[in-house]
């Protein structure tokens, strides 16, 4: 074999394999292409729905102590962390008095503040509506409490969802879906949508009561 067939055919071999190259990288970008389009589509698909979401709420409802109420029960959460934390540090010192009836006396005081206010703070507050929203699409009402942790939570319901109890209880307007919620009718932007979930612009029923068959005849 001569030395120019020997040149020849390494160049092709050469090129055979630059070639295999070119077609592996071309694949692969064409793989990873395939990977990425899917979550691509799929987080543009959540976006675009999370966006027709907030689109579609129309706030109706602002409860005016809403900034209070978060600042109480923040303000009473961090003191109530502040005494846990504190708790080994005042029972070294209590201790070292020696007097049963000041570290008793000490630790109740402490205590209530500690535990019981924030509790006490989140059965007065936990009915209170901060906000209500309106979904134009769907008809159904959002609408926002404070938890225990001062976080918000939401509770969507319908209109036929709500009952009004005939003794209202303590802060309680109506109840939706079971859960006792306190409204200010004041506070409405639009006094429509208050008329509509209490069910007041449904007809009167002036019917009091049904004659019993068994009287009609008598």
């Amino acid at each position: 074999m001569s030395f120019k067939v020997c040149i020849r055919l390494l160049s092709q071999a050469i090129k055979h394999n630059n070639l295999n190259a070119q077609l592996f990288n071309a694949s692969s970008k064409i793989k990873t292409s395939k990977c990425h389009i899917p979550s691509i589509s799929f987080v543009h698909q959540y976006s675009t729905k999370a966006k027709e979401e907030a689109n579609d709420r129309k706030p109706v409802y602002y409860g005016v102590l809403t900034p209070q109420i978060k600042a109480v029960k923040f303000f009473s959460l961090s003191s109530s962390f502040v005494g846990l934390a504190a708790q080994p540090f005042l029972y070294n010192e209590l201790s070292a008095l020696g007097n049963v009836g000041i570290i008793v006396a000490a630790y109740s005081f402490i205590g209530f503040f500690t535990l019981v206010t924030p509790l006490m703070l989140h059965f007065i507050t936990k009915k209170y509506v901060t906000h209500v929203e309106y979904n134009i699409r769907t008809g159904n009402y959002i609408a926002k409490t404070v938890n225990f942790f001062c976080v918000t939570k939401e509770l969507e319901f319908k209109p036929k969802d709500v009952v009004v109890p005939d003794v209202a209880g303590m802060f309680t307007t109506f109840e939706a879906k079971g859960k006792a919620l306190f409204m200010d009718p004041r506070h409405f932007d639009d006094p429509t949508h208050y008329e509509k979930i209490m069910g007041y612009d449904k007809p009167i029923d002036f019917k009091l009561y049904d004659t019993p068959s068994n009287e009609k005849k008598n």
